[in-house]
């Protein structure tokens, strides 16, 4: 379900779309690609598997079978982790403040090193606001790009953003040549019966693809090579996908409560279930909060959990 159901999956479109490779540029200034590790994959793989098992497990105590659903962006989205969150009362002003580098960047064509230096610092600053040192950028965020030689699946710049390519069939490399306008000789080739001459050829296929992305929207592209069926995608910002049409179609972004921190917004579980759906009752307890309820089911008295209180071995 949601916009992105016809989306064709290929780790590295996930890896775009649910903004897991948005903090890493590479040494050109655009975002850095997995590389050679497909974890949003193997990720997926692994979350079906305990899906299924979890499905079989109450289908034995129940007698009732159920569907199951897992994709690569939800997966994409919980492997952020803590990274994936958004408490109102730290971080709202913030994230809005993030949101319109986002904006400015689109309008004046900025590189990404640029974007994530400029939120990198701007997260610093938040961080150390009594600071008056410099906050330097940290190497980290610059790391060299991979599959530099293979320009069908790969990370381009548009006229206002980033997108990703996914074209691993000679059929969907023809057919974005033909939506692009530019020629590749050696696209009908399968993958890896290239030669010396191929590879330094892919060199000059991968700057005509970057001169012609160059001339259209994101969208636009989107809609074009989407209709053409060459597997494509967005390349999304963390901060952007608390609102992203997408991700709250999913489930994958809960509104909570915390008792200290207030109304937050987290990542939602990536693995789903027709029958018995994962939604929590209530947000992050606070340090202490469920200790009394937690010792009393396990049989503790009054008076033991009194003592325990007493001796600040529990809040």
């Amino acid at each position: 379900s949601g916009p992105y159901q016809y989306m064709k999956g290929f780790d590295i479109i996930a890896h775009a779309a649910s903004g897991i490779m948005a903090g890493i540029a590479d040494e050109q200034g655009n975002p850095r690609g997995p590389g050679g590790a497909a974890f949003i994959d193997v990720g997926t793989a692994m979350l079906n598997a305990m899906s299924a098992v979890t499905a079989l497990y109450y289908r034995t105590q129940t007698g009732v079978g159920q569907k199951i659903e897992t994709c690569l962006f939800n997966t994409g989205i919980a492997l952020q982790g803590s990274g994936f969150i958004q408490i109102e009362k730290l971080d709202s002003e913030l994230h809005e403040e993030l949101k319109e580098v986002i904006r400015t960047a689109k309008e004046n064509n900025m590189k990404h090193t640029q974007i994530i230096d400029k939120m990198t610092l701007m997260r610093l600053r938040n961080e150390q606001p009594d600071s008056t040192r410099d906050l330097d950028v940290v190497d980290c965020n610059h790391r060299p790009s991979d599959r530099q030689t293979f320009p069908y699946y790969r990370i381009y710049q548009t006229h206002d953003g980033y997108m990703s390519i996914g074209a691993l069939v000679a059929k969907q490399r023809i057919s974005l040549c033909e939506v692009l306008g530019i020629e590749d000789k050696y696209a009908y080739l399968d993958l890896g019966n290239g030669n010396d001459e191929t590879y330094y050829y892919q060199k000059e296929v991968m700057k005509k693809i970057e001169d012609a992305l160059g001339t259209k929207s994101t969208k636009e592209w989107l809609q074009l090579l989407e209709k053409a069926g060459v597997p494509c995608g967005p390349v999304n910002y963390g901060v952007t996908l608390y609102d992203d049409p997408h991700a709250k179609a999913m489930d994958m972004i809960w509104e909570l409560d915390n008792p200290v921190a207030g109304p937050y917004k987290t990542m939602g579980n990536p693995m789903k279930f027709n029958k018995t759906p994962i939604k929590p009752t209530h947000g992050a307890p606070a340090l202490g909060q469920h200790s009394i309820e937690v010792l009393q089911k396990l049989g503790y008295s009054d008076d033991k959990i009194a003592a325990l209180k007493e001796q600040k071995i529990i809040r």
